[in-house]
């Protein structure tokens, strides 16, 4: 009986470990805003450039150390056998001293004591060193700068990695949206084909029509099906790459909520915005321009090198166990306190080879600076340009579809009063088929032209 409960619990648990894993995984009903949202929230790359922000912190703490006094303390206890102890040596006669000279034939016996290290004892000392800056020639206050600088470029550089996340997001977004709707497409051109179907099926029954048609029909649903196959698996990898780009779990499901239309007011401000617009907000400029003034700093930093440094200095100390005997087991303490001056000399050419280097550098950054303008400029036109033509293309292919959804009708009333053939009904509905794939195709092509703008604007919407 037991073993009976037990095979009964182990197949109740196959059954029931399932049902609770497929419960662990998620829908996720997405509005392209909310997309956005997670995707900067869970993002990898996101939380590397937020770290980056969190090192640019560290080093204006670094920086704001050097405008106040470093203490520094040190103290030692050891045992050493080779301390200095003082040894008699041989007794010499040391003549008498007066004020005119030494007195002739009088000598005092004397036995002097030289040290030697003999001795072992204990030893104490303790310093306690203050050195604070007083003129470092800019030093200081660049290397603020820089650490302040260094921080709004990484903030910079996490705005341009969010851009970057929003734009992928985008792309991902509007082909998952694009592919619903030509899937939708494709599905409602196999009912219409279905409906064809039955009239052809009829028409045979009564001896109308050819059974040809009636394969031929049969033949186009099936074509069309195996689209649907193959537009479902390119919907299958764009949801992957979506939720990718969100750090969702792939057993998760994604539904994108939303339509592939660019509206006039938004192509108007396309048509009617400047490059210099692009060069204000653009997050790569700004890095390159703040990466100039750190460079600028950092020649002047070394620059600096080459000038004197003005410190002042104080000492405390406390030792015991260093003088001669008997006066080894005295405690001694004392201070000191004053001012320095540092300076190099001579450095065999390093300190002017740092400020070449620097020079050089600030060159190549400029150079970079007006590379990506003309990078910049390039891609906002060609953007601009893009847009005016899709949106007149939109209007054209509008207007085509207008016709060719007229078209059908007429064709479809044609067929069944059987004045024209399954192929021109085919043609009719195929001609419907690719003006509407293509309007599709246009508003995703809009938007994602207008995504890339948002990109080298430096914009999150």
């Amino acid at each position: 009986m037991k073993r009976i409960n037990f095979i009964l619990i182990v197949f109740g648990l196959f059954i029931l470990l399932p049902l609770s894993m497929n419960g662990q995984n998620a829908n996720h009903k997405l509005t392209l805003d909310e997309a956005i949202k997670i995707a900067i929230k869970n993002n990898p790359a996101d939380k590397i450039a937020g770290s980056k922000i969190s090192e640019a912190e560290g080093k204006i703490t670094q920086a704001r150390s050097m405008l106040v006094p470093k203490l520094e303390m040190l103290g030692k206890y050891f045992y050493t056998n080779n301390l200095p102890n003082f040894f008699p040596q041989q007794m010499k006669q040391v003549p008498v001293m007066t004020a005119t000279g030494p007195v002739a034939g009088q000598f005092v016996p004397l036995r002097p004591l030289s040290p030697f290290p003999s001795n072992s004892r204990d030893v104490f000392t303790f310093d306690l060193n203050m050195v604070y800056p007083i003129y470092t020639a800019g030093k200081i206050t660049h290397a603020n700068q820089n650490a302040k600088i260094l921080k709004s470029l990484y903030e910079n550089n996490k705005d341009q990695t969010d851009a970057e996340i929003t734009y992928n997001v985008k792309k991902a977004f509007y082909n998952i949206l694009f592919l619903n709707n030509v899937i939708a497409l494709h599905k409602k051109v196999i009912a219409q084909l279905n409906e064809h179907l039955n009239l052809a099926e009829k028409a045979y029954e009564e001896g109308v029509r050819s059974q040809f048609e009636v394969i031929s029909f049969k033949a186009k649903i099936s074509e069309f099906k195996s689209k649907i196959v193959d537009l479902e698996g390119k919907l299958e990898v764009a949801e992957t790459g979506l939720k990718n780009l969100l750090n969702l779990p792939m057993d998760d499901s994604v539904q994108c909520e939303g339509n592939l239309t660019l509206n006039e007011n938004e192509i108007g401000k396309i048509k009617s915005s400047l490059i210099d617009e692009v060069y204000e907000s653009n997050h790569q400029l700004k890095m390159l321009k703040k990466k100039e003034k750190l460079v600028g700093n950092l020649e002047k930093i070394n620059s600096a090198d080459n000038k004197p440094t003005l410190f002042a200095f104080a000492n405390y100390h406390v030792y015991h166990g260093k003088d001669f005997p008997p006066y080894d087991d005295s405690w001694r303490n004392g201070w000191a306190a004053g001012v320095g001056i540092k300076m190099k000399i001579f450095d065999g050419n390093f300190t002017s080879g740092k400020i070449q280097e620097a020079k050089a550098v600030i060159e190549g950054v400029k150079n970079m600076e007006e590379g990506l303008k003309l990078k910049l400029r390039f891609e906002f036109k060609s953007t601009q340009e893009k847009i005016i033509s899709l949106e007149s293309e939109l209007q054209a292919v509008n207007n085509t579809l207008s016709v060719a959804e007229k078209g059908y009708e007429i064709a479809k009333v044609s067929y069944e009063n059987g004045v024209i053939t399954n192929v021109q009904l085919d043609d009719a509905q195929l001609n419907v088929v690719r003006n509407q794939t293509r309007i599709y195709q246009i508003n995703k092509d809009l938007l994602l032209e207008k995504a890339n703008l948002d990109l080298i604007k430096g914009q999150l919407n």
